[in-house]
């Protein structure tokens, strides 16, 4: 099969290296422009652009795949399926209609449920304890196409976004290869989405990252899960400066709280300071902190932390 393929972010390393090994043609790989990252500020290439050039295929950044001097470039590549993972541009219905069999999409969550740009940050704020991944036929109305494929796992209870990501850009890119296989030999299915059953996962931003102390210890602990390592959980410190809580475990009864009672009433007071971190208060339960990242500062476990940044019990974090 003659593919185009469309990616941007490391999810879609593992999908683009399989059909890269597989007996069908990568014609060209298209991502995003290089953008300014880090703190130098400089135009850095998307790492699907990194791995194509390694794999010696041609790389094309256009501004927008939906511009005509672009559709005409790649309606002359003939592509039998275009394959997108993870490319972050809309797409309209001339690009959609432009391959001989279809445009095909792997997605990371069990359509209909969670479309949109988050779905694995999503899943674990929610609580949820089982995911996947789709394969799909591309439609104009986002992730709403007829489904092809879909692969089932467990999330495990204390794993962030980011581990949670890495298992379903592997288990994604088996399937997606499976998909185009099954499509060389004419033996795909389609089945429609139940649209009413559609939940949505929004792109998050840094500014959606503050931790609500008030919520009950399991519901805090799921977001500061699937909200790491991007784009992060953070609460303030009565200093006011920023502090992002990178990991957390719930308190249970093997780590002392049962003799930590009443436990306080106001949410996100610190409870506890030792070596097992920094115990803090929820809406009836409390969880530790175990690792952090200050301000301007490095990643680090929470009792390194506080080895250089006195904490006291009964201050609160805002």
């Amino acid at each position: 099969m003659n593919l185009v393929f469309l990616g941007t972010p490391s999810f879609a390393l593992p999908s683009l290296k399989g059909l890269a090994q597989s007996n069908h043609k990568i014609s060209v790989v298209v991502t995003q422009p290089d953008r300014p990252r880090g703190r130098s500020g400089h135009p850095l290439p998307p790492p699907v652009k990194g791995l194509a050039l390694e794999l010696g295929l041609r790389v094309l950044q256009p501004d927008s795949v939906n511009e005509g001097p672009f559709l005409t470039e790649l309606r002359g590549l003939a592509p039998d399926i275009i394959v997108v993972v993870a490319f972050g541009q809309r797409l309209a219905r001339a690009f959609i209609e432009l391959p001989k069999i279809c445009c095909i999409n792997l997605h990371a969550s069990l359509l209909p449920k969670y479309r949109g740009a988050a779905p694995i940050n999503w899943a674990i704020i929610r609580g949820e304890t089982q995911t996947g991944v789709t394969v799909l036929r591309v439609a104009e109305k986002m992730d709403s196409g007829d489904i092809i494929a879909q692969d089932f796992v467990e999330i495990d209870p204390e794993e962030n976004a980011g581990e949670l990501g890495e298992r379903l850009a592997i288990i994604g890119a088996n399937l997606l290869t499976k998909v185009v296989d099954g499509f060389e030999h004419s033996s795909v299915c389609f089945l429609p989405q139940r649209h009413e059953l559609a939940t949505m996962a929004p792109k998050l931003k840094r500014g959606d990252g503050l931790i609500k102390w008030a919520q009950p210890a399991q519901k805090v602990h799921n977001f500061i899960r699937g909200m790491n390592p991007r784009p992060g959980a953070y609460t303030s410190l009565p200093t006011g400066k920023r502090l992002l809580i990178l990991r957390s475990r719930l308190a249970t009864e093997d780590v002392g709280v049962e003799n930590i009672q009443p436990l306080p009433a106001k949410p996100g007071t610190i409870i506890k300071l030792s070596g097992e971190g920094i115990l803090v208060a929820a809406n009836g339960g409390a969880l530790w902190v175990t690792h952090l990242q200050p301000e301007g500062g490095r990643a680090m476990t929470a009792a390194e932390y506080l080895r250089g940044h006195p904490l006291h019990e009964g201050k609160a974090f805002n």
